[in-house]
């Protein structure tokens, strides 16, 4: 039969409560302390990540929106270059094309003045031509009558001219100055004394002076004479009718073309 000595048990259930009491003291405190600290930490840190995580995605949302907003802002500036180059380019074409218009304008009336003076200085030649070959074909075949008849007429116009123009009669003496009047006698044919002296006679009349003639025979003049006396010419020749033909062609011509 076994023999227990409460003693020995009580001391041995005090030994165990006390070891226990160590234990649990010194060893499981420390544990769950050690236990709940790290919990606490994990719980910290499981706190902490989920915040950094709504940190990351905040950052996230407002580098996506900053993205858009750039890429928006990018969109808005390449649409604005593209219409500021589009404006640029609209208006270099508009300014080349209105150069083109202007060079364009230039060149046609450049073109039509060209024209215009070919064909003047077709017709100028063309109307010399005529008058040259009419001249040429009345000195061949006009007898000397026509040169004398000539001559008398102008002599008759003169003596008219002494008589009933007296303002121009003035303005012909006045011309003259002090000087000794010479008057510059041009004429197709050789003048006949009984000529010269009719003419010296008008003409010393015309003056109120004696009058000096200096004779030159050209016969371009066709027919007829011309007489300068001071700053007065006064001519009678068929060149000189030419001359005035020409003049009044030219000048019909011109206002022809003007009116078309």
């Amino acid at each position: 039969m076994l023999n227990l000595d409460p003693a020995t048990i009580i001391f041995q259930i005090v030994n165990f409560v006390v070891l226990a009491a160590l234990l649990y003291r010194l060893l499981f405190q420390p544990v769950l302390r050690k236990s709940a600290q790290r919990a606490a930490e994990r719980e910290q840190l499981a706190r902490e990540l989920s915040e950094e995580r709504e940190n990351v995605a905040a950052l996230r949302a407002e580098l996506e929106r900053a993205q858009a907003r750039v890429e928006e802002e990018a969109q808005s500036i390449t649409a604005e270059a593209r219409a500021h180059a589009e404006a640029e380019r609209q208006e270099l074409l508009g300014q080349v094309q209105t150069e083109a218009e202007r060079v364009l304008a230039e060149m046609q009336a450049d073109a039509v003045r060209l024209r215009q003076q070919a064909l003047d200085e077709s017709r100028d030649q063309v109307v010399d031509a005529i008058l040259e070959i009419s001249g040429s074909v009345i000195h061949r075949v006009a007898p000397p009558a026509v040169h004398d008849d000539l001559v008398a007429g102008l002599s008759e116009r003169i003596r008219e001219m002494g008589l009933g123009e007296m303002q121009r009669v003035e303005a012909i003496r006045r011309s003259l100055g002090s000087r000794e009047p010479v008057a510059h006698i041009t004429s197709a044919r050789e003048l006949s004394t009984e000529q010269q002296g009719q003419l010296a006679q008008i003409l010393t009349a015309l003056a109120d002076r004696h009058v000096t003639m200096e004779m030159h025979a050209d016969p371009n003049l066709v027919a007829g004479i011309r007489v300068r006396l001071g700053d007065t010419v006064m001519d009678s020749s068929i060149a000189g009718q030419l001359s005035e033909l020409r003049a009044h062609v030219s000048a019909a011509l011109a206002e022809q073309d003007s009116s078309v």
